[in-house]
């Protein structure tokens, strides 16, 4: 299983990540790339998630996306 800042580097190469605290405002992610990490997430993890988890507050930065996944049951060391 891939840690989420791999996923996002592979997304977006030439973004730096690991110092953002909000992905969106930053201009890091926009929505068609919100689309894309929703399934990379689901195909990486083995998770289906809901449509209404499609909100930047769940994608903002790491740390929401591993709240996020902790309430699908998948945790992280990363």
């Amino acid at each position: 299983m891939k840690p989420i800042l791999e996923l996002l580097n592979e997304l977006n190469p030439d973004e730096d990540f690991a110092s953002s605290d909000d992905f969106i405002a930053d201009g890091l992610l926009d929505s068609a790339d919100l689309q894309e990490l929703f399934s990379m997430i689901e195909e990486e993890y083995g998770v289906r998630l809901a449509g209404t988890d499609m909100t930047p507050q769940n994608f903002r930065n790491l740390e929401t996306i591993r709240e996020l996944l902790a309430d699908r049951g998948i945790e992280f060391d990363d």
